[in-house]
């Protein structure tokens, strides 16, 4: 069993996300799933040692599934002095659980690391996945290939490198359901808290930056309402289902629902009638509409 210790570059990315943790970002290479049959052969872990100031990915590796025991006890050992783990498609804090919730925000094709990383401009070089390393490793154990070992430990090291980028993710999908409407001369700024599709009846729940507690509005009118007391909005849009394609269900309004004055446009990238709004296309919702509703609400409430 071998142990490599790799000093990094900044991570400060983290600092906008958690202060006062004793953190650290984890990933492990296992010969498969099972728990009866299979190894774990690679744990690496990326964090911050207070005492050198510096940020240190660590990998432990089993030349051998022999040696498994041996790996676990010196990682058990190593991982008492964290208080947070954060992985991707693991448990504790698990940053696949939380985009899996968040993808329906955000126009992204699956929810692979990989994936995630190119939406916000990581491109690797590394072109081995999970199951290529696998093979790696039973070749290595066989045959004691020293490339084969290097192929897999590289594959881990830009695995958890990269994971901690992905933090960004986050802020890419909260300016996605952020919307900013200049109200009373002060920008204000409103947050997409929630979207919930109840039948016929499209609601968005939002929060406001806007902080006036004489905001108390109800405005009720066929086809759409909103529900404006100081910080929180909620929105209930009527709404139809059907196919926007030969092959692809959507959800949409009716923008006659809507005063003249609206002047609302399908802003989404499908051809739809002129009076069509899409509101979700399959599994993901069109920001852009959404958005421009409820802009478009908060004006006029305004008026009246």
């Amino acid at each position: 069993m071998e142990i490599y210790k790799h000093l990094l570059k900044s991570k400060k990315v983290v600092d906008n996300y958690f202060r006062e943790k004793k953190l650290c970002f984890l990933d492990i290479e296992t010969t498969g799933l099972s728990r009866k049959y299979n190894h774990i052969y690679l744990i690496g872990l990326i964090y911050f040692d207070e005492r050198k100031d510096n940020w240190y990915l660590t990998q432990f590796f089993a030349n051998h599934t022999d040696e498994e025991e041996d790996l676990l006890n010196k990682f058990n050992s190593f991982i008492e002095k964290f208080n947070l783990i954060i992985t991707y498609n693991g448990d504790s804090f698990d940053i696949y659980r939380k985009v899996r919730v968040e993808s329906p925000y955000i126009d992204i094709k699956n929810l692979k690391l990989k994936t995630i990383e190119e939406s916000l401009g990581i491109f690797r070089e590394d072109e081995y996945s999970g199951k290529d390393c696998i093979n790696f490793y039973y070749q290595y154990m066989s045959r004691g290939d020293f490339l084969l070992k290097e192929k897999i430990l590289k594959h881990n090291y830009d695995d958890l490198y990269y994971l901690v980028d992905i933090l960004d993710f986050f802020k890419l999908i909260d300016d996605m359901k952020t919307v900013s409407v200049n109200f009373n001369n002060h920008k204000m700024v409103i947050k997409i808290k929630n979207i919930i599709i109840s039948g016929d009846v499209f609601n968005i729940s939002c929060n406001t930056s806007f902080i006036d507690e004489n905001i108390n509005i109800a405005y009720y009118q066929e086809g759409f309402n909103i529900i404006w007391q100081s910080t929180s909005m909620t929105i209930d849009l009527e709404v139809q289902e059907g196919l926007v394609t030969p092959t692809k269900k959507a959800i949409f309004l009716n923008k006659k629902i809507f005063p003249y004055k609206f002047q609302l446009k399908d802003l989404s990238q499908y051809m739809v009638p002129d009076n069509i709004i899409l509101l979700k296309v399959e599994d993901k919702y069109v920001m852009d509409n959404i958005k421009n509703i409820i802009k478009k609400l908060v004006y006029y409430v305004k008026q009246q």
